[in-house]
């Protein structure tokens, strides 16, 4: 009779396999179209309108709207913002508006395949941090050379860069800066999320990340001297098409 239910069993955990594998790559695929789209729409976005850290913010509110639009509706079960998670959060939103704005900028001074390049360096940088801060295990001897064989393509890109030959090493000053932003927050929000409890763990953090990191993102905008732009500044119907599709 075990022998019977053992034979009959296999297929069901085979199929379970089957089935979560598959919605793992599903996953993994829709993040890489997500990603890419969000890369290319807030370049173009920023080519034509010239302040990424003003798009930034618009893009923030939208995203607290649809937020805040779904809780009255009673559509997303949101937590209320607390000081004690506050004060948690405020360390991963420096890194997250870092990671915005750098990112704006090294769209606005490269190429898009220049920001992949140098983001594809971000899991080999995360596996470290994860070890060091963490006290996770680096990776496996497989691994470790998949992620080396990635840096050295960078490296290769950058070889062959003709930007690099001409700026040196300031031409990749904010791709740089946007992959140790992206390191930084990787890592720390691992720790957030072991650590910070929410009724509802992806909206509740949504909610934090983009209700706190909008007015440092409004203070880069003014700081930086963006709001006076404005009066020169004209969009066409291009332009715009291309901020809504990017929000």
């Amino acid at each position: 009779m075990s022998q019977l239910q053992g034979a009959v069993g296999l297929p069901n955990k085979e199929a379970a396999s089957v089935a979560g594998l598959s919605g793992t790559a599903l996953s993994i695929a829709f993040y890489m179209l997500c990603s890419s789209m969000a890369l290319l729409s807030n370049k173009v976005t920023i080519y034509h309108i010239p302040m990424p850290a003003s798009i930034f913010c618009l893009q923030i509110g939208v995203t607290l709207a649809f937020l805040y639009s779904g809780r009255a509706l009673r559509l997303l079960d949101m937590d209320e913002i607390a000081w004690a998670n506050v004060k948690a959060f405020l360390p991963y939103i420096a890194g997250f508006v870092v990671c915005l704005y750098s990112n704006g900028r090294a769209l606005a001074a490269s190429n898009v395949e220049t920001v992949i390049v140098f983001r594809a360096c971000s899991p080999l940088c995360v596996s470290v941090l994860d070890w060091l801060l963490l006290g996770r295990e680096l990776p496996s001897w497989r691994s470790t050379l998949a992620l080396v064989g990635v840096v050295a393509g960078a490296a290769g890109y950058v070889a062959a860069d003709s930007q690099f030959a001409l700026q040196g090493v300031r031409a990749y000053a904010w791709v740089t800066l946007n992959l140790a932003s992206i390191a930084f927050e990787m890592t720390y929000g691992k720790m957030i999320t072991s650590n910070v409890l929410f009724a509802s763990k992806t909206w509740g953090q949504m909610l934090y990340t983009n209700a706190l990191s909008l007015p440092p993102m409004l203070f880069l905008a003014v700081s930086t001297g963006e709001q006076h732009q404005l009066g020169s500044l004209t969009v066409g119907a291009l332009g715009m098409s291309w901020l809504v599709l990017s929000c």
